[in-house]
């Protein structure tokens, strides 16, 4: 069987989204190898994952053999869990953890960055009514700052090494922050103009989530012949 196959391979370890970290075989080294394998037997279907499936359970559910879960992996080109549906606890907690602080739009480029200052990633910034953070992120082009803390309109913030300052114009938290613009065609762009939509971070990473709720399956009749092949290219390299 497959699992007694992997077990000569390497270990590696992932961190979880949720910051776990686990043991898995790294049979994903061989790339080549793998795809021979599933362009050889590409008879699969499509499964619809529900909100917190994980692939042991789906692998159980589909050939009654929770073993069998790396199969998905190998069937939609993926390397590792960070690429599986993320479940909405899961999700909240990955957009929280990848899209800290809060922006601070400054009323021009040249008040965040300029050919003679700008502020500085990891310096204090102070505002005129005592409120303290961190520099997160200087973004220029969108004139703004992404800092750690809370911070309101209309407050001025300065930076403690490079002693830029303005008055912020709007705040927003990050992860509801602009990510790109798009039109109806799908165009997407950096800036905002007629028939261009906002698309927020929250926004972007939801649909790339919900992209993988749909996942290839090996057809439950054709598994065992399907791993058999793959056992087989695996052993002849």
């Amino acid at each position: 069987m497959a699992n007694k196959f992997f077990t000569n391979f390497p270990e590696i370890q992932y961190t979880l989204n949720t910051g776990k970290i686990i043991t898995i075989k790294d049979f994903f080294r061989k790339r080549s190898i793998q795809q021979e394998a599933v362009n050889n037997y590409i008879e699969y279907e499509t499964y619809e994952l529900t909100d917190g499936e994980r692939p042991d359970v789906v692998a159980a559910k589909l050939y009654g053999d929770s073993d069998l879960h790396w199969t998905f992996f190998l069937v939609n080109g993926t390397e590792n869990y960070y690429d599986w549906h993320m479940d909405s606890e899961t999700f909240n907690l990955y957009i929280e953890e990848k899209f800290q602080g809060q922006s601070l739009v400054a009323p021009t480029i040249a008040d965040v960055i300029s050919s003679t200052s700008k502020f500085l990633v990891g310096e204090k910034i102070t505002s005129n009514t005592g409120k303290t953070g961190n520099v997160l992120v200087v973004d220029g082009s969108h004139k703004q700052i992404i800092v750690s803390g809370e911070f309101s309109t209309g407050d001025i913030v300065t930076g403690s090494i490079s002693s830029k300052s303005f008055t912020v114009q709007s705040t927003v938290y990050h992860k509801d922050d602009v990510s790109y613009y798009v039109n109806a065609d799908g165009v997407r762009k950096n800036f905002s103009g007629s028939g261009f939509a906002e698309v927020s971070h929250y926004d972007e990473e939801w649909a790339l989530n919900e992209s993988k709720r749909t996942i290839k399956v090996i057809r439950p009749s054709k598994i065992r012949r399907v791993v058999a092949e793959f056992e087989r290219v695996m052993s002849d390299e």
